[in-house]
Parts: structure tokens; C-alpha cells; sequence
């Protein structure tokens, strides 16, 4: 299923329509009644109003959501943060030692507009592919690419809380999106979240009914 529309809320609101009249229920390993979709394709076309989900999360006052200032400096972070199993700015800027965004995507980007390979990973095999081990990253993959000097980015995502981490995972690659762009000196396009799946619990269900 592919979603395309102009601004991140009306693209929220349609997948999480979508998954909630076509997902397929069952019980998750934690005991949660689930429902998901598989591979469920977003794109946000303008990114004015990227943040416009996560102020509407903000906006029910019910859980601890972290602000997009909160969100900003998890994935510029090049550093581990304390408290968290892992953050994305740390495995984009210092994954093993490696620089993925300042040391390859922009020059890469900056010799061949026209490359394919400007991809970063966050899913770590070393750390991550272990058999009893919960918490590893959602997104796992980022894809920058240049079209008509607009920074386009699409991001794959294994497994998608489409209503409480979307919005989170959206604004964090806008973040890695507009600092590219600026060491690029390109304009910033479109966002494309590929979610592996794309699922809704049913304890959001009553929140869902309210958003779409």
C-alpha cells in the first residue's frame, strides 16, 4: 500500500484509517491486541508541517512524548545518551567509530548528485542481532538522494508503532534530512517511510477514532 500526500498530518491520518479498516489482528509477544499491515509506503511531499503529529500526540496530555527539541537533539547526538538502549543520532554520526553522515553522505553527495549509494544503517548485528535482546531500532536504514536539487530521503523502518512512533521516527529523519541538505546547499524534498509493519495497538484505538 502506498500513501502520497502533500503534508505529514493528512499522510498520519490516512495510513492510520487504513491500517485500523485493513489491518489483520493478533497478540503480540508482550500480550498486546495488535493490529498491522505489511509494508505500508508514506510520502510527504512538504514538509512545512512535518512536526503537526507529534504536537497532536502532545496534545492528549497522556503520555510523556518527547518535544521535537527533545527529538532534534537525540539525532544530532553523536554520543550514547544515558537512560536509552540506543540512539539514532549515535549510530548515524558514530556507528563503530564511523561517521556515516559527515564522512560519506555529504561528500559523496557534494562529488555525484546522481549516486545511489548515500545510505546509512542504524541496525548494528553486533549489538542488535541477538535472540533474547527487546529493544533495537525501529528504522534501520536511510536512502538520501538528489532530484532536480531537492534532498530526498527514504527511510525503511522494520517495525512501526504507526500511531506513537511514527511521528517520532518522521521528525527524526526530517532532522537528518534538513542538515544534510544544508551542508549540500540543496533544497529539501520529499520524506518516504517504508514500514516493514506498520501496526496499531487496540489500547489506541479510542485515540485513533479521534485523529481520523
Amino acid at each position: 500500500m502506498e500513501i502520497i500526500e502533500k503534508n505529514a498530518e493528512d499522510a498520519w491520518k490516512k495510513a492510520l484509517r487504513h491500517v485500523f479498516e485493513n489491518g489483520k489482528d493478533f497478540v503480540d509477544r508482550d500480550g498486546r491486541n495488535c493490529r498491522e499491515l505489511i509494508n505500508l509506503n508514506i510520502t510527504i511531499k512538504d514538509i512545512s508541517t512535518i512536526s503537526k503529529p507529534v504536537e497532536i500526540i502532545n496534545s492528549f496530555k497522556k503520555w510523556i512524548y518527547p518535544p521535537i527539541e527533545e527529538l532534534e537533539g537525540f539525532m544530532l547526538s553523536k554520543k550514547e545518551i544515558s537512560g536509552y538502549y540506543y540512539n539514532y543520532g549515535a549510530r548515524a554520526f558514530n556507528f563503530q567509530g564511523i561517521n556515516q553522515i559527515d564522512n560519506f553522505v555529504i561528500p559523496l553527495l557534494k562529488k555525484d548528485k546522481t549516486s545511489r549509494r548515500a545510505t546509512i544503517t542504524f541496525y548494528n548485528p553486533a549489538n542488535d542481532s541477538f535472540l533474547f535482546k527487546k529493544d533495537v531500532p525501529g528504522m534501520i536504514m536511510l536512502n538520501f538522494n538528489i532530484k532536480d536539487n531537492r534532498l530526498n530521503v527514504i527511510t525503511v523502518v522494520r517495525s512501526n508503532d504507526l500511531f506513537f512512533g511514527w511521528p517520532a521516527n518522521l521528525y527524526q529523519t526530517f532532522v537528518l534530512q534538513n542538515y544534510v541538505a544544508k551542508q549540500l546547499n540543496c533544497e529539501i524534498g520529499s520524506i518516504t517511510t517504508n514500514s516493514i509493519s506498520a501496526h496499531i495497538f487496540e489500547d489506541q484505538f479510542d485515540y485513533i477514532k479521534k485523529i481520523i
